[in-house]
């Protein structure tokens, strides 16, 4: 109950502080300061960034990453003791999250036709 509830706080802590300091910045979308996230979905995804509700996409991405920090922060304090182990997997585990989140969001886009002609 400690773990879920800790996961808890700390999932809303870095939630709304992801959102404070980089999401709200962006408001619209502009070519010459794109965000690391949307420019990984134009590329492998093909999703078109200018199709996309900018402000639903910022809110989107604080959740996923949210939901990614606050999960390796889990699994490497609460289930592996050495830290060598830690550090090797929770890049691993970072990686993968964020290819499997991004990708859902990805799937979510191009169900809704957000996607370029050309791809």
């Amino acid at each position: 109950m400690r773990i879920l509830l800790e996961y808890l706080l700390v999932f809303l802590l870095i939630g709304i502080c992801y959102y404070m300091l980089f999401a709200k910045k962006r408001k619209k979308y502009s070519k010459k300061d794109i965000c690391v996230e949307l420019y990984y979905l134009v590329n492998v995804y093909g999703i078109n960034p200018k199709k996309i509700d900018f402000k639903k996409f910022n809110i989107a991405c604080s959740i996923i990453n949210a939901f990614i920090i606050s999960s390796v922060y889990i699994v490497v304090l609460y289930l592996i003791n050495n830290i060598v182990f830690q550090i090797i997997i929770g890049i691993i585990l970072l990686l993968l999250l964020i290819i499997i989140c991004y990708g859902v969001l990805a799937r979510i886009y191009i169900k809704k036709g957000k996607v370029l002609k050309n791809v």
